[in-house]
């Protein structure tokens, strides 16, 4: 790096260095889930198959629209039409708004067919003598 570099030149060379940094970040969190997984899958207590709840393929399809007219909003933006851009993002936050329902109506679809293991957790609770 040579310290002549104007201040864009070290902004891009910095957020090319945070690019790297994140996908290297999602590259090893990606490894490390799905080895949990194929090791987990192997254990006696794992799930072989579960029905997923409609509420979240719903939540799917919402979640692609709001990106959709966050994206509209987006262009409308840069075109100057604030008018659309409002519109648009009102439109964003009610999606967004519904997602999380239907995500909290599809945890609750699983924990209502019996996923949980609500009766088996048991507090970890370390008795303390009192100090006087």
């Amino acid at each position: 790096m040579n310290t002549n570099d104007s201040i864009s030149t070290k902004t891009n060379r910095a957020k090319k260095m945070m690019l790297w940094f994140g996908m290297i970040s999602m590259s090893m969190t990606f490894a490390g889930l799905t080895s949990a997984y194929v090791v987990s899958s192997s254990r006696a207590d794992w799930i072989q198959q579960i029905e997923l709840p409609f509420a979240f393929t719903l939540s799917t399809l919402l979640i692609v629209m709001s990106s959709a007219t966050f994206y509209g909003a987006l262009k409308m933006l840069k075109a100057d039409r604030i008018k659309e851009t409002q519109g648009l993002l009102l439109i964003t936050l009610g999606l967004a708004l519904t997602f999380v329902y239907f995500q909290f109506q599809g945890f609750k679809g699983i924990i209502d067919q019996g996923y949980s293991n609500k009766k088996e957790w048991k507090p970890n609770r370390v008795k303390r003598k009192d100090r006087m």
